[in-house]
């Protein structure tokens, strides 16, 4: 049986050449020793607060951004499909940190119930092109792990959502 690496409820199950598995984090670009900031893919998860949509918390979200990175560009949210979700947006955030030149970062919500997972790209913009194709099929094989305790393909206990 095929081992699919697991970030919390995100199931990864297609890892795209050249990239490894973090632990509790996501995926990064191997190095490719032309000294460039390799790109990362970060799965996480949250709770939308009952009176929340995920419109709203993605302003939260960009709100906090915006006090954080130093005159970042924001554009979105838009939406867009995956395939689990009930609801999905993508939102683009780019600043330009001295040190490593302008940075991107994409970033999917997918809202199933009240659980929100967001998988973010984060890119040197020089890299935009190249990385792309990787994040995309990453994206389609992504898999939201609907209950607890379960390996691939397999589900024990339901966890509500």
């Amino acid at each position: 049986m095929e081992q699919f690496v697991t970030v919390g409820r995100w199931r990864i199950t297609v890892l795209p050449k050249g990239w490894s598995p973090v632990a509790d984090f996501g995926i990064r670009q191997d190095q490719s020793g032309s000294g460039s900031r390799p790109a990362n893919v970060s799965l996480r998860e949250d709770l939308l607060k009952d009176e929340d949509t995920l419109s709203a918390y993605i302003q939260t979200q960009a709100k906090l951004l915006g006090q954080y990175l130093s005159s970042p560009k924001m554009a979105g949210p838009q939406p867009t499909s995956f395939p689990q979700g009930e609801e999905a947006a993508l939102f683009l955030v780019r600043h330009a940190p001295d040190e490593t030149g302008p940075m991107l970062h994409a970033q999917t919500y997918v809202r199933l119930g009240r659980w929100v997972g967001i998988v973010t790209l984060t890119t040197p913009e020089s890299a935009l092109k190249t990385v792309r194709p990787d994040y995309d099929l990453l994206l389609k094989g992504l898999q939201v792990v609907l209950e607890e305790g379960g390996g691939a393909g397999q589900n024990a206990t339901k966890d509500p959502i």
